[in-house]
């Protein structure tokens, strides 16, 4: 899933801070700019390139972090954490069918050509114009685009197809656009929206969205055909 959410070492400054993480992570972040510079120095530029040199050495995982440790003269239970927290924020691939707020008929059509899942449209969008999948699938261009930024929305942390849409209706209709917000504003933009339309959804803790944004900036921007 290499497309959807390979994180740059370089920008684990985004993420590793106490209003952008979870307190289990904690200890990471008074290491964060070391742990940066000797990853770097081993030529672990991304979070693939981390994990597959861990994954390259399993069954004894343990004993590659060990002796990565030992060289970075680190805690190994440090090496261990940064481990679990390269996983935090990968891909989850949802079902379309969940997502109650794009035309169904739409939605049927893609399930019959063996679209399902989020991963199968944002794959779709990417290799195609949005006028070759209204060709195809005989959708209104409002459904085309909402699905495919709702999906993309969804590869945030804990936004599941309610909470996408929400942000989509109030203007945040991508990853790129959600990256450059303020949360402040953007929270209280929130509120307003679901107290004017008397929707039944919570607005996002400020923790919350100050993590989502940060991840919004250092996971990949999708696009159509690209």
């Amino acid at each position: 899933m290499k497309e959807f959410d390979n994180i740059k070492i370089t920008e684990l400054t985004e993420l590793l801070n106490e209003n952008t993480t979870l307190k289990r992570f904690y200890p990471l972040i008074p290491v964060r700019g070391e742990l940066i510079q000797k990853l770097l120095a081993e030529g672990m530029e991304d979070k693939y390139i981390f994990l597959d040199a861990v994954n390259a050495s399993a069954p004894d995982s343990a004993v590659f972090l060990q002796g990565l440790a030992e060289k970075f003269s680190m805690d190994e239970r440090i090496l261990g954490l940064f481990e679990c927290f390269m996983h935090l924020h990968d891909f989850t691939n949802r079902k379309l069918s969940e997502i109650q707020s794009v035309d169904a008929g739409f939605i049927e059509k893609l399930s019959l050509n063996h679209i399902k899942m989020s991963k199968d449209y944002l794959l779709l969008c990417m290799g195609n114009s949005a006028e070759a999948i209204l060709g195809k699938y005989g959708a209104e261009k409002n459904d085309v685009l909402r699905l495919f930024g709702i999906c993309d929305l969804m590869r945030l942390p804990g936004v599941k197809g309610l909470r996408a849409s929400l942000y989509y209706d109030c203007g945040y209709r991508n990853l790129q656009i959600f990256s450059v917000q303020n949360q402040p504003e953007m929270r209280k933009k929130l509120a307003d929206y679901i107290a004017e339309n008397k929707i039944q959804k919570s607005v996002p803790f400020a923790k919350e969205l100050e993590t989502q944004i940060a991840v919004a900036k250092v996971l990949p921007h999708l696009s159509f055909g690209a």
